[in-house]
Order: C-alpha cells, then sequence, then structure tokens
C-alpha cells in the first residue's frame, strides 16, 4: 500500500516528466544564426527572390532575371514608321546589382528582417543626355522640315513658294517615355511624340516688282497683287536693274536737282503741283532712284524719265502706303 509521501513523490515526478517540458515546449524557439556570407530567407531584390543565396549568386540572380532583359533593345516609331531600335547600353542605362545585394545582406544581421520579409529596390537609370543625343539623330533623318515662304522672279513675274509646317520628334517627352521603356519594360514599341516646327517665315510680302519692258509695277502680298502703270528711265538715263530696296520715305517732298548735267541750274523746287516728285517720293537703295508720282501724267507708259519710276500722283499716294522701309524692290 503506497502511502502518501510516495504518492506525492510520483506527482512531482509527472510534473518534472511531463509538464514542466510541455511549458518549454511552448516558448517561441531562437532563430538560427545566418550562415556568413549567406542572404536571409525572404529577402528579394526588385522582385527576384535571393534568399539563402551568397551575394556573388544573388547578383547573378538578379542580372540575368532583371538587368539582363533591361538591356535588349527598345522598338521605336514615329509617325507610324518603324525606327532602328534604342539599344540601352548604349544610352547610358546602368544598374547598381552590387549595392543592392549589400543592402540585402544587412537584413537579418543588423537591421531587422519583417516576417513578410523584405523587397530592396534595385538602384538604376538611363543617362538622359545620351538619349537626347540619340533620338536627335533619329529625328533628323525621319522629320519632316519646315520651309519659309519664299518669292522668286521668273523674268518679272512672282513666284511664290508657300511656307509649310515643319514635324520633328518632341525630344523632351519622347525621352521620358523611352526611358520608361526602358527601366519598366511596360509596351512592346514606344512611338516618338512629335511637334511642330513653325516656319520663320510664313508669308511673302510685301515686294516691289518694276517691270520696265511692260512699263507697269505690281505691288504683291501673301497672295494679294496691285499693279500700276509706270513710266521708267529714258534710253540715255535707263533706271538700272537689281535688287533694290526702300530706303526713303517722304511725303510732299522737295526736289532738289541732282549732280548731272541735265539738271544743272533748274535749282529746288517746292511741294506744289509742279514739283517733279509729285506728292510722293519712294527712295530705293539705287542711287538716287526712286519711285514717285508726276505732273507729267502723259509720260507714264514710256521712256520718260532720267531713270526714276514715274506713276499717276494717285497710284504713288497709295503705293506710299503700302510699303515700308526695308521692302523689297525688284527691278526688271
Amino acid at each position: 500500500m503506497m502511502s502518501w509521501r510516495s504518492t506525492m513523490t510520483a506527482a512531482v515526478a509527472v510534473a518534472v516528466a511531463g509538464v514542466l517540458p510541455a511549458a518549454a515546449l511552448a516558448q517561441d524557439p531562437v532563430p538560427a544564426p545566418l550562415a556568413p556570407g549567406v542572404i536571409a530567407p525572404g529577402v528579394s531584390i526588385a522582385g527576384v527572390p535571393v534568399g539563402g543565396l551568397t551575394e556573388a549568386a544573388a547578383a547573378e540572380a538578379v542580372i540575368a532575371q532583371y538587368v539582363a532583359p533591361r538591356r535588349g533593345p527598345v522598338a521605336i516609331s514615329f509617325r507610324g514608321r518603324g525606327l532602328k531600335p534604342i539599344d540601352p547600353v548604349k544610352v547610358g542605362y546602368v544598374a547598381n546589382v552590387s549595392y543592392a545585394v549589400q543592402v540585402a545582406m544587412i537584413y537579418g544581421r543588423t537591421r531587422a528582417l519583417p516576417p513578410e520579409g523584405v523587397t530592396v529596390p534595385l538602384k538604376e537609370k538611363v543617362n538622359r543626355a545620351k538619349l537626347l543625343a540619340t533620338l536627335k539623330l533619329r529625328a533628323a533623318s525621319n522629320s519632316i522640315a519646315s520651309r519659309n515662304a519664299s518669292l522668286r522672279l521668273k523674268g518679272a513675274t512672282p513666284v511664290v513658294t508657300k511656307a509649310r509646317i515643319g514635324l520633328t520628334v518632341n525630344l523632351a517627352t519622347s525621352a521620358k517615355a523611352v526611358e520608361r521603356a526602358i527601366l519598366f519594360r511596360d509596351r512592346p514599341k514606344v512611338a516618338l511624340t512629335q511637334k511642330r516646327v513653325i516656319p520663320a517665315v510664313r508669308s511673302v510680302g510685301p515686294v516691289v516688282i518694276v517691270d520696265r519692258g511692260n512699263f507697269r509695277l505690281t505691288w504683291y502680298k501673301a497672295g494679294k497683287k496691285i499693279t500700276f502703270p509706270i513710266a521708267v528711265g529714258s534710253y540715255d538715263h535707263p533706271t538700272p536693274t537689281g535688287d533694290f530696296s526702300v530706303i526713303q520715305k517722304q511725303k510732299n517732298p522737295t526736289w532738289f536737282p541732282p549732280d548731272s548735267p541735265w539738271a544743272a541750274g533748274l535749282g529746288p523746287v517746292p511741294p506744289g503741283v509742279n514739283n517733279p516728285l509729285g506728292t510722293r517720293w519712294i527712295g530705293t537703295s539705287a542711287p538716287a532712284i526712286g519711285m514717285h508720282g508726276t505732273p507729267s501724267s502723259g509720260s507714264i507708259g514710256s521712256r520718260a524719265s532720267h531713270g526714276c519710276i514715274r506713276m499717276y500722283i494717285g497710284d504713288a499716294e497709295r503705293l506710299y502706303e503700302l510699303v515700308d522701309i526695308g521692302t523689297p524692290v525688284y527691278i526688271r
């Protein structure tokens, strides 16, 4: 028969053998120390799992799975036309894999590792200057150049080339799109954006064209023209030919005779009905040659002047309002 003392001793033995070990097992286990040079489980770099890998193996995995695809060419197009793809390496794409691996190594050592794990970002970039230079070369050979409006003469007839708006690559916005495509690989092809290139000269005129052979002067501006009958220089004092411009304008001018034998002793003539210049003088860059009204209206349509271009007084007044200093004057 067991005594009470024996019963108590058995109870203590059961407690020691069963109850105490169970309580001890219920405590959180102490994690095993990480092996030297091995990244803690649950760590990723840019989405690539590297837990349990050595530094070298982790770098190889990130390069193979993440960096290498971003070194592949990026397809681009402009105005629906496929262009030579962009080589990310040539435009300075780099990824700092070694730094990301060093950061991954500190988790579970000097920095706590969250229960859900951690993803280490990868520092990467594209050299924007190199990318812009590459896109500029693509733009140079695939853009539509703008064209200034211009005028040329076919004989004394004006032939006008209209202005044309150009199209080229919008370098700023296109560079951002290509850079994103390199870093994120979120699209199969990048359509480069475009911008309009506005011509510096959008319309022609005003210009003045003097046709000596047909005794006419034409004012031309932006498709509109006005033609006036004129007189030109005589055979002894011909109107010079060439490309000139308006350099002077005077209302009700005083006529000062030129230093020429034919004008000797004529003296200055003040404004009035007998003034040889009429009421308007439009001087050109041809020495001493201008366009002006004349009181001798019967001379219009002939070679009668000493080199100037004579006009009816009303026509000269009208032309005066249509031209400015610097207006081209083509005499043919």
